[in-house]
Formats: structure tokens, sequence, C-alpha cells
């Protein structure tokens, strides 16, 4: 890789830490919540 072109310069690295998930809602439970493991799952609240 060529350092001095700007072209090939390296703009961010993502660190993304492991997760491990035990639980899984039922199908429909999880299209209702938007997501099928509960430990993703946040209230979403709105600001004032």
């Amino acid at each position: 890789m060529e350092t001095g072109n700007p072209m090939y310069m390296r703009l961010a690295q993502a660190q993304v830490p492991f997760q491990f998930y035990t639980n899984r809602w039922e199908p429909m439970k999880a299209l209702m919540m938007g997501t099928v493991f509960p430990e993703l799952y946040r209230v979403y609240q709105s600001r004032k």
C-alpha cells in the first residue's frame, strides 16, 4: 500500500466489542420489539 498517496489513506477503524447473545425472542415478539435479541432492546425515549 502506498503511504504517500492520500487516496489510500485509512480514514477510520471500527472497534466493536464481542457480544454474546444467550436469549432470543419468538419471531412475532421480535417483530414488535425490532430485534430478535433481548440484549439489544432499548426503550426509545424522546427528548423534550
